[in-house]
């Protein structure tokens, strides 16, 4: 799924890279002319170093230790933010507002808090272009292709839970926003608040 959202034909900076496999695949495949591996600790940096030379990839994909995005060649126009959480995801594109050029291209699977990492979308300039869903055993994973256009995107709080969803032609998109429904239902019942169950309400109008 990350990997079908990656824009085909330019150079990929992969950060929190672990084991390299999405660069690797989309590299090995033909979609991408190479890549940049980047974790910020050694242990995962040498997965990806020992995933790119059983591939035979040495000369396409480099390795390099980064924080975030700090250790990044600024020239770099594609990149791939994936399995973290959606605040480190917004806090690793705060940190480094040199990604914010027009046209600029972005593929973020956050592991948890998505609504944390649309709102910084939002509010910066980037716009969501697609969003998908898949399925791995009982866990739901999603991932979105993102653009920056430096224009802001005026949102309700339930576009920030939905997001491109409601558009998006997965079969797990109505359960991905039933699990949202869900883990809010967990927040109404602790706090009984009316801003939880009316945003609660609007959700659920974008489930057919």
């Amino acid at each position: 799924m990350v990997a079908s959202l990656v824009r085909p034909g330019k150079p990929l900076v992969d950060i929190g890279t672990d084991h390299a496999y999405v660069p690797a695949f989309l590299v090995a495949n033909g979609v991408i002319p190479s890549a940049i591996a980047s974790d910020v600790k050694v242990g995962p940096l040498n997965n990806a170093k020992k995933t790119i030379n059983e591939n035979d990839l040495e000369d396409k994909i480099e390795a390099i230790l980064s924080d975030g995005l700090i250790a990044i060649p600024r020239e770099q126009t594609d990149f791939c933010i994936a399995g973290m959480g959606g605040e480190l995801i917004a806090s690793i594109l705060e940190t480094s507002p040199w990604v914010k050029q027009i046209g600029n291209h972005f593929v973020f699977q956050p592991q948890t808090h998505p609504e944390d990492l649309r709102r910084f979308l939002f509010d910066n300039g980037y716009e969501i272009i697609k969003e998908d869903v898949v399925k791995d055993k009982r866990h739901l994973y999603l991932a979105m292709e993102v653009e920056y256009t430096g224009n802001n995107t005026p949102y309700t709080e339930a576009l920030t839970y939905v997001g491109k969803l409601p558009s998006s032609t997965s079969v797990y998109r109505n359960d991905y926003l039933e699990y949202v429904t869900k883990r809010l239902g967990v927040q109404f019942t602790a706090t009984h608040k009316k801003e939880t169950k009316a945003l609660i309400e609007d959700i659920k109008s974008y489930i057919k």
